[in-house]
């Protein structure tokens, strides 16, 4: 049982919490100054619930961290079953992740040899870009971005492959998906292997106000070294924008969601974040924004530029979205957010009013078309 509530090694001392969830906050970080190196060997030395711990750095995505920092740190303080069963699971996510990144390879390839112009994001990619080892990220598909003029050229080549659509979709369905403002991707699954993958024309539905002009990322995308291949990325800028707006989405409810932004920002010096405010201002998700940096912030202990900390301390909403967050991501128990408190989280988290207005609109549409069965839930 954890009983004993301790301040973590964190920029916001008043965060209180267990020494469990302390541990995988000071590991959850590709980048350890030698105080979080030290109070990891303090904190590893506690008669620690060690059966709490490694599920929950499974289900937060953070366990290759939780290994590789352990294993570096304090291999010896480690209780030896679970030293063993940590490695267990990290042998296990490098061979997962290297069956993944192999496919997405053959993928590329595939892709470019009819000309088709593909930027992985989240997966493999982050891993090698923002990580720098592909083993320290959990991730279990493929996330691929495409222009949306060349999607159906796209998907016909997955079908080929024999990738299927995940949801029996038609081929006349994928294509009503392709023009509602509801849907960003299609997901296929490979009959086969059993490979997932994300599709996507959009990083995020229109609805959501995130009105991106996609031919802008292939203007600003940045090239990585991926298994001897030069692939597209995200640059750092429209990465960090995308992942705020996607940990927003998902509610943060992930350390993996925190520690992305987090790895990002530290391996990035000559982010341009006067672009970033920018992007953010018009694209209405400047909140989401500040929320994430925050949270990196105050939970994994990054340095922010002193605009964007300024700019934080006159949103007093993202404080408090940071503090409910934070409350929530540590409590033991698992809970499925209601509708109803979704909602509300999505609509305080914008900042202009007519998105606000947009949303709730839309959130309206889809619950009496669901409830009523207006029209199928895929649109």
């Amino acid at each position: 049982m954890m009983k004993i509530l301790s301040t973590p090694d964190t920029e916001n001392k008043k965060i209180k919490t267990y020494p469990e969830v302390e541990l995988l906050l000071c590991c959850a970080r590709t980048q350890l100054d030698p105080t979080t190196i030290e109070r990891i060997k303090v904190l590893v030395q506690q008669d620690l619930n060690w059966t709490h711990i490694i599920p929950t750095a499974v289900l937060h995505k953070v366990m290759p961290l939780l290994y590789q920092n352990l294993n570096n740190i304090c291999p010896e303080l480690v209780p030896k079953a679970a030293l063993a069963q940590l490695l267990s699971y990290f042998q296990a996510n490098v061979r997962r992740n290297l069956s993944l990144t192999g496919e997405l390879i053959k993928l590329l390839n595939l892709f470019e040899s009819q000309g088709i112009s593909v930027i992985p994001i989240k997966g493999a990619i982050l891993a090698i870009s923002a990580y720098g080892n592909i083993a320290l990220r959990q991730f279990n598909d493929i996330d691929i971005l495409v222009r949306q003029q060349e999607v159906l050229i796209a998907r016909d080549l997955l079908v080929s492959k024999g990738y299927e659509s995940s949801y029996k979709f038609t081929r006349e369905q994928e294509v009503a998906r392709l023009k509602s403002p509801f849907c960003k991707d299609n997901n296929y699954h490979h009959k086969h292997t059993g490979i997932n993958i994300d599709f996507h024309w959009q990083l995020l539905q229109r609805y959501l106000s995130f009105p991106l002009e996609h031919e802008r990322l292939w203007e600003r995308h940045k090239s990585v070294s991926l298994a001897g291949k030069t692939i597209l990325n995200l640059s750092p800028e429209d990465n960090l924008l995308f992942l705020c707006v996607h940990g927003s989405r998902d509610r943060w409810k992930q350390l993996q969601l925190i520690s992305d932004v987090a790895t990002l920002i530290c391996v990035s010096p000559d982010i341009d974040w006067g672009l970033v405010i920018e992007q953010a201002n018009i694209l209405g998700c400047r909140r989401r924004l500040l929320l994430g940096t925050l949270l990196a912030k105050d939970l994994l202990g990054i340095k922010l530029p002193k605009d964007i900390l300024r700019r934080i301390q006159a949103e007093p909403e993202i404080k408090l979205l940071t503090t409910e967050i934070t409350e929530r991501l540590f409590r033991q128990t698992e809970e499925i957010p209601k509708l109803f408190d979704k909602s509300f989280f999505d609509i305080r988290i914008r900042e202009r009013l007519q998105d606000r207005v947009q949303y709730s609109i839309y959130q309206s549409i889809l619950v009496i078309a669901r409830s009523n069965r207006l029209f199928p839930a895929w649109i």
